[in-house]
């Protein structure tokens, strides 16, 4: 069950919802910048209830490594080992390139064997999950299960095969991250509305409500 006073207290980290048109990866157009999750780890307080539901979950699943995905998912995965009493580990970013030849991608605890869960700081379509996932496998750690703080599936335009049959906790979804912006006074309503109709319905970029949301109040 959603806890609606950790998710309110998500939402109104400063700088973590922000109107604006932007485009995500230089290419995609969205209707709002695109979440900062990860300036919610600079409150300690809220750190550790964001990772209180990920212990729980680790334990639920008998778990016994938590690994945070490179970057957003280190400092997470950290205190949700904390919460947990587990060891720690963290996968590197797909692409990375080490300094040495044969550098590990996974640093910290062993997984080879072991049954591990992955944090990270969103999911949307999958594609980071994906690659993490398969460095994990590489190294003969067990997947059982992610993370995140936030769920954004819901808005994704395709989700991969591992986003959808991995099991995936989240403290919120991306829509009711932007709802309780809304009612604790960060987004406009109108922005909030216009906002999820293009997010849910994938407007195109000629769609002439991009105008609209350019010329509401706190939109720019």
């Amino acid at each position: 069950m959603m806890n609606s006073a950790l998710v309110a207290r998500l939402a109104t980290v400063p700088g973590l919802v922000r109107a604006g048109i932007s485009h995500w990866d230089m290419k995609t157009r969205l209707p709002l910048h695109p979440l900062s999750v990860e300036t919610a780890y600079g409150d300690p307080r809220l750190l550790h209830d964001l990772a209180v539901p990920g212990a729980t979950f680790a334990e639920r699943l008998g778990v016994e490594v938590i690994v945070g995905a490179e970057t957003g998912g280190i400092p997470l995965a950290a205190a949700v080992a904390l919460a947990a009493d587990l060891p720690s580990a963290f996968v590197r970013k797909p692409g990375y390139v080490g300094h040495e030849d044969h550098e590990p991608r996974i640093r910290g605890a062993a997984v080879a064997g072991r049954r591990v869960l992955l944090v990270d700081d969103a999911v949307a379509q999958g594609t980071a999950l994906e690659a993490f996932a398969a460095e994990l496998r590489a190294e003969g750690a067990i997947l059982v299960a992610a993370f995140t703080v936030v769920d954004m599936r819901a808005v994704a335009g395709s989700v991969t095969p591992t986003a959808r049959r991995l099991p995936i906790e989240s403290i919120a979804t991306y829509l009711d991250v932007l709802s309780a912006a809304t009612e604790q006074g960060v987004l406009e309503p109108k922005v909030h509305q216009l906002a999820v109709d293009a997010l849910v319905n994938h407007w195109p970029d000629n769609d002439p409500r991009w105008n609209l949301l350019v010329t509401t109040p706190n939109a720019a």
